[in-house]
């Protein structure tokens, strides 16, 4: 005990004079490095204010050129006089176009090229020489700002004053394309000697530059910069040993980012090589902290954390989970426990969930066979006395008894829907109208058709109600399936106007369904099948219960909950 409290002392005065030394030296060394950079900043955010006004300057050139020819009326009414002119007045009238709009170039440095194009007849005049330039006049469906083949554009359309929602209303279009040299020649100014780069990022895709730019910074500055326009923004960023600082600019009407980047490697290295002869005195002391701290988190923290870890994944259903180190500390021993404890019960879990599911095959195979081979000997039956008499009967029967059968020798899965299931009830009760007189109503809300159930729920009750009900009371024609919705499930109700119960003898019935066996016999069996598979699958509240209605038989009321999902907390239990 009296070793472990010094050791903790010894520690908490290491890791106390160590932090104390480094604060000082890094106080100082703060100090002078943010004097430097402070100034160097500051230097930057200027340079970068003055090639942004020079930038604002073009781009109010440019669009006013485009503004200036859209509403000039020799443009305006181009197409309308040249109509009534022979082709070397019309080619004149082009050529005056042509020589306006060349005008500015002779004293701009900024524009390339200015050109107009009439979308009517793909009239298009042009100042420079690329046979290509019409093609992004083609295009445009709007005014402003855009960026076509790596060059930036200001598109400028008629009418002017009350743009056109519908591009093929569009009239003619002016566009004023800007020189990439000269932009890539103003980063000059941004700059703050060898140290620094500029480059403009137009829509955070193409780039502008005069220089090679470090493509691992391009990268942070997508990564970072945000549409700003009333302040320059400024992040610090670090990469293969050189401190950069980087702001940005956004220039709204061009969606473009003038940005620069310094780097304070250079300006900063008399104060990192006191830095380093500082470092080198306390490397001595760093490395002995390091290996008590390594010893400690390889022989106690590491382990502790790794077995926490690997129960979590356990508590989290994760079977397959090990402990693959071997540690030559006491570890061991609890590792080799942890995995043959998770060993077991991950083969606990694979034996019970193949059980499960071969108990619940049995189930809906042996609930198939109950239902399948009488009711289809006595419709065969049926269809064999009215073949000659009635055909019409003959083919309802078939088609129904058909669909019937489809159903259930193709059910292959563990759950169907609302829907389906009742059809297959529907298909049933047209099956018995057909050899008896049957009067039934199906009710299902269209927000609940698509919720899944287990399968071969709702037919064996409509069968209980007409063998138990109806076929045992004198004039009973009547069945009914209403499906009502609630807040987190259903609840379906099958009606008859058979014969009912006494409340003595349901007070019975429901106890012969609460039985964890099976009724002796085959009266009551496919009632406690459905009975137990509805708690199994959707909790107690489920199940069958029984009630006189109006027309003075029995009606079965079955509520599932949607929210619970099928098997959850029973299936273990009783699936």
């Amino acid at each position: 005990m009296i070793k472990k409290v010094n050791m903790k002392r010894f520690i908490y005065f290491f890791v106390f004079f160590l932090l104390l030394t480094l604060s000082l030296f890094f106080v100082m060394n703060s100090l002078g490095s943010k004097t430097i950079q402070e100034s160097l900043v500051n230097s930057s955010k200027n340079q970068l204010a003055y090639t942004e006004s020079i930038m604002n300057g073009i781009i109010s050139e440019a669009s006013l050129y485009g503004i200036q020819y859209t509403a000039d009326t020799s443009v305006r009414f181009y197409q309308g006089r040249i109509q009534e002119l022979n082709i070397y007045d019309a080619q004149m009238k082009k050529n005056d176009i042509y020589d306006r709009i060349s005008a500015p170039l002779l004293s701009s440095q900024a524009v390339e090229s200015i050109g107009i194009y009439w979308k009517s007849d793909g009239t298009f005049i042009f100042t420079g020489h690329d046979s290509l330039a019409k093609r992004p006049f083609e295009t445009v469906t709007q005014r402003g700002w855009q960026i076509v083949n790596n060059s930036l554009y200001y598109f400028s359309i008629y009418p002017y004053i009350h743009e056109p929602t519908n591009p093929a209303n569009i009239q003619y279009i002016v566009g004023v394309k800007l020189k990439k040299e000269y932009l890539a020649s103003l980063l000059e100014k941004a700059v703050n000697g060898e140290s620094s780069n500029a480059f403009f990022l137009v829509n955070k895709s193409l780039m502008i530059s005069n220089k090679a730019v470090d493509s691992h910074i391009e990268a942070k500055v997508k990564e970072t910069i945000t549409p700003n326009t009333q302040e320059i923004l400024k992040f610090d960023y670090h990469i293969n040993g050189d401190d950069y600082y980087v702001l940005s600019k956004y220039i709204e009407p061009i969606d473009t980012y003038l940005v620069t980047y310094t780097r304070m490697s250079d300006f900063l290295n008399p104060l990192n090589q006191n830095k380093q002869v500082f470092f080198v005195s306390i490397l001595i002391i760093l490395i002995i902290g390091l290996i008590v701290i390594f010893m400690f988190y390889r022989n106690y923290y590491r382990n502790v954390y790794l077995l926490d870890k690997k129960f979590n994944q356990v508590e989290q259903g994760n079977y397959s989970t090990r402990i693959s180190e071997n540690p030559d500390n006491q570890f061991y021993s609890l590792f080799k426990s942890f995995n043959h404890m998770v060993a077991k019960i991950q083969a606990l879990f694979s034996s019970l969930k193949i059980e499960t599911e071969l108990r619940r095959n049995a189930e809906i195979k042996q609930l198939q066979a109950q239902i399948n081979p009488h009711f289809l000997y006595n419709n065969l039956f049926f269809i064999m006395a009215v073949a000659k008499t009635s055909p019409e009967a003959v083919m309802q029967m078939s088609k129904h008894l058909a669909e019937y059968y489809r159903y259930l020798t193709k059910m292959n899965s563990d759950d169907v829907t609302l829907s389906s299931e009742l059809k297959l009830a529907d298909h049933f009760l047209s099956i018995m109208s057909l050899s008896k007189k049957i009067n039934y109503d199906i009710n299902l809300p269209p927000e609940l058709g698509d919720q899944r159930i287990m399968p071969l729920i709702i037919q064996p009750i409509v069968e209980n109600a007409i063998q138990h009900g109806i076929e045992e009371h004198q004039g009973a024609y009547r069945v009914s399936i209403d499906v009502k919705p609630l807040d987190t499930g259903a609840m379906i109700i099958v009606a008859d106007d058979g014969k009912g119960l006494t409340p003595d003898e349901i007070s019975q019935l429901m106890i012969r369904l609460e039985n964890e066996s099976p009724p002796e016999g085959a009266r009551g069996i496919g009632l406690w099948n459905i009975h137990h598979r509805l708690k199994n699958a959707y909790g107690e509240l489920s199940g069958l219960r029984f009630f006189l209605n109006d027309w003075g038989g029995l009606s079965v009321l079955a509520f599932i909950d949607f929210s619970l999902e099928e098997g959850g907390q029973h299936a273990i239990i009783d699936r």
